[in-house]
């Protein structure tokens, strides 16, 4: 059994020594944890109790005949696991694990992205900003144009007022004015009326006196 495994470990270490005609990338299954052995066999000590299911490793060599194949894991441990777990395609557990932990630890083309989507939001908030203040400010506008509209309203109205009240007020005065003048005219009328009535009289009253006194004489 010593003998055995001294020779399995020189075969390692030459095979560890030669270049990797198969190393490429592998997935090992989605659907169970693998244990990592120190050889290429199922009785062999494992170096780690399971490689998680959907985890990439690297193929560094492989043992068609016995079904074995030497890997190293992400975190650089390399030891044996059975050839049938190991798939070239990654499975749908190892595509979320890698798509979180992208999301988790984002590279420079994801960082740009996220700086261009921060800026078009910021752009997005300045743009409605904007658009509160010019709908506010139009608000106000819309304001000052009714009272403007208001108070052009309000100033024809009292326009039209004033021009009435002129109107009423040239009517009273032409009303005064000819009352004025047929009071001037009963006045001149009187007058000329009291002149010739006391030119009558002034006449008449040296003739109607004697003859009083006369009769007064006879009697």
């Amino acid at each position: 059994m010593l003998f055995r495994l001294i020779v399995t470990a020189l075969l390692g270490s030459f095979l560890l020594s030669q270049p990797a005609t198969a190393q490429d990338r592998r997935y090992v299954d989605d659907t169970r944890s693998v244990p990592l052995r120190s050889d290429a066999f199922a009785e062999a000590s494992p170096i780690r109790a399971g490689v998680p299911s959907g985890s990439a490793v690297t193929l560094l060599s492989e043992r068609a005949e016995t079904g074995w194949a030497l890997v190293r894991t992400e975190d650089g441990t390399e030891g044996w696991i059975p050839t049938r777990y190991l798939k070239r395609e990654a499975g749908p557990r190892y595509q979320i694990i890698n798509a979180l932990r992208q999301l988790g630890q984002p590279d420079d083309g994801s960082v740009a992205l996220s700086a261009a989507i921060e800026q078009a939001r910021k752009q997005l908030d300045e743009t409605v900003t904007a658009r509160d203040a010019l709908l506010a400010e139009l608000a106000e506008l819309k304001k000052v144009s009714g009272s403007a509209q208001q108070l052009d309203a309000s100033n024809r109205e009292m326009g039209r007022q004033l021009e009435e009240m002129k109107n009423r007020i040239g009517v009273l005065e032409a009303e005064n004015q000819r009352l004025h003048d047929d009071a001037w005219q009963k006045w001149f009328i009187n007058g000329v009326w009291a002149t010739g009535i006391g030119g009558v009289l002034t006449l008449l009253l040296p003739r109607l006196v004697p003859q009083r006194r006369r009769r007064s004489e006879w009697t």
